[in-house]
């Protein structure tokens, strides 16, 4: 669905399959953020169609982290033109870690070639500029991506909505997810865009959200 001009959503709801959700900031950008797992791929080419996009004009493809379930279907754009990103680190952290993380799920790590090795301050793309953050905590590389001139925050699943990412996969660290938490907090951000759940829509919103969440770093 479609959030505001060159933002679009698209929230995962099955009840069967952890599937993450997936964004898009369309012209001029045309990134595609967490394509999900690939076997679902085509279901949401179908609902970015009926917002009026066209699939074939994707440009880029960011994984915010490696976990399958926001990253297995970038295999569906290898070698179809998309530029592959993910932030150094959880490169890193996937070619090392990757086979047996994976064999956790039941699932054959897929070898992957990154085109694009994401790190921390400006990424300009075109005539746009966007903030890329390391968010680590989830995962050692995770990030966020902000988009100063829409106020609007990609940021995988450091935070949802009333909740925040778990720490007890392999490379999660507790610490390190509430300092970026803290760091994320801090942004002018009119739009949350989590990896799961719901987003989250207007400053107030998204301000009460970060202070709900404040409430359980001492469990954390």
């Amino acid at each position: 669905m479609k959030i505001t001009d060159g933002i679009y959503a698209y929230v995962w709801t099955g009840i069967f399959e952890n599937n993450c959700n997936m964004f898009y900031f369309g012209e001029p950008l045309n990134i595609l953020f967490d394509p999900g797992l690939k076997h679902y791929i085509d279901m949401r080419f179908d609902l970015m169609k009926k917002d009026g996009l066209d699939p074939a004009g994707i440009q880029y493809v960011v994984n915010t982290h490696c976990h399958p379930d926001h990253m297995e279907g970038s295999l569906y754009f290898e070698h179809k033109g998309p530029r592959i990103a993910m932030h150094e680190k959880e490169i890193a952290f996937y070619n090392q870690e990757g086979p047996a993380f994976f064999r956790m799920f039941g699932m054959a790590f897929p070898e992957f070639k990154f085109d694009i090795q994401l790190q921390d301050g400006l990424w300009r793309v075109g005539d746009t500029d966007l903030e890329i953050i390391h968010t680590p905590g989830h995962s050692p590389g995770s990030v966020s991506i902000y988009w100063p001139e829409k106020k609007t925050l990609v940021c995988g699943d450091l935070v949802f909505e009333q909740s925040f990412g778990r720490v007890d996969f392999p490379g999660g660290d507790a610490r390190q997810l509430v300092e970026s938490i803290k760091k994320i907090s801090a942004l002018d951000i009119e739009i949350l865009l989590p990896g799961h759940m719901n987003f989250i829509q207007g400053k107030d919103n998204v301000l009460k959200n970060f202070r709900a969440i404040e409430r359980y770093f001492s469990m954390i």
